[in-house]
């Protein structure tokens, strides 16, 4: 993979990974994409501590510059992952699908509408369901 190749990747990646951090379901990919960072047969604990100092960070501060700065910071990690481990592309790309996948799901709202027009108590409304919104 050349370096305008791994940008194009990275870049994008970076976005979905910051966001995935900031949810409830982000102890869901963790562990993957601990597994991912360490490498094979690498020690876990120092990426993971990486990762949960990067997302406290989020957190904490999630002003627009803040968030360029984490999004550099996961760009850099994701490019120096695939440097040293080109082969580390694969499950990266399957966590990635699963991190949209479920970001998907989870963007789901239900929306329940009750409207009661009154002029004389002749007309009446009322409009109840669900809609799913997905982003594509």
């Amino acid at each position: 993979m050349n370096e305008l190749e791994l940008a194009q990747f990275a870049a994008p990646a970076a976005q979905t990974l910051l966001t995935a951090m900031l949810t409830d379901g982000w102890q869901l990919f963790k562990g993957r994409l601990v597994r991912i960072v360490s490498g094979r047969g690498g020690d876990p604990q120092p990426a993971e501590d990486s990762l949960d100092s990067l997302r406290q960070r989020a957190i904490v501060d999630d002003s627009p510059e803040a968030r360029d700065q984490r999004r550099s910071e996961v760009f850099a990690l994701l490019c120096a992952v695939i440097s040293r481990d080109p082969d580390a592309i694969a499950p990266l790309r399957r966590l990635l699908s699963d991190v949209e996948a479920n970001a998907a799901s989870t963007n789901a709202e239900n929306i329940h509408q009750n409207a009661t027009v009154r002029d004389n108590g002749v007309n009446f409304q009322q409009i109840s369901g669900t809609q799913n919104y997905r982003s594509s």
